[in-house]
């Protein structure tokens, strides 16, 4: 009897180490993808952008072309009143929710940008959706886009997903501002 229960005590740690592993492996490809999304905004390589949104953000705004028109505009607006992004960083993924065969999270991310008048520094969260058990991740600013126009174009996010409160950003004014 105690053999059996060993074994079975053996079996469930070993399956816990294996599901951790999993989970840290697909948080792992989570940071890495939304790095790559994130140097491709600041690069304002728009197509390598669009690539990491759900389909339905992207019906949403018009289509992929009218989207990459928009963004083309938004970046020559930007540069001609001397904004730009000096860097976003992407933290570590929450907890990974299986939800209607997609994996779902919320990850955080921090953008500093430089306008003439000073810095700005955006504290966010991207919802992050996967429909191939991880190996690819779609991607959901929740500062662009609101909560109800998200949940309409993404009608099967999970209710457990937790999405922090949009936190207003930060000013620095430059010297003699």
């Amino acid at each position: 009897m105690k053999n059996i229960f060993r074994c079975l005590l053996t079996a469930l740690f070993l399956c816990l180490i294996t599901l951790k592993g999993y989970d840290q492996n697909l948080q792992t490809v989570i940071k890495t993808q939304a790095m790559d999304m994130a140097r491709a905004l600041v690069n304002n390589d728009f197509a390598g952008f669009i690539k990491y949104l759900p389909p339905g953000i992207i019906s949403m705004t018009g289509g992929r072309e009218k989207l990459k028109n928009n963004m083309d505009s938004v970046s020559t607006m930007q540069g001609q009143f001397g904004i730009q992004f000096k860097k976003v960083l992407i933290g570590d993924p929450g907890e990974i929710i299986p939800y209607k065969d997609q994996l779902q999270c919320v990850v955080p991310e921090h953008t500093d940008m430089e306008t003439p008048m000073g810095s700005l520094s955006i504290t966010s969260s991207l919802i992050a959706i996967s429909a191939d058990k991880g190996k690819s991740w779609y991607f959901v600013d929740t500062n662009m886009y609101r909560a109800d126009k998200v949940k309409a174009a993404l009608p099967d996010l999970s209710p457990n997903l937790v999405i922090p409160p949009q936190q207003p950003p930060k000013i620095t004014p430059k010297a003699g501002n």
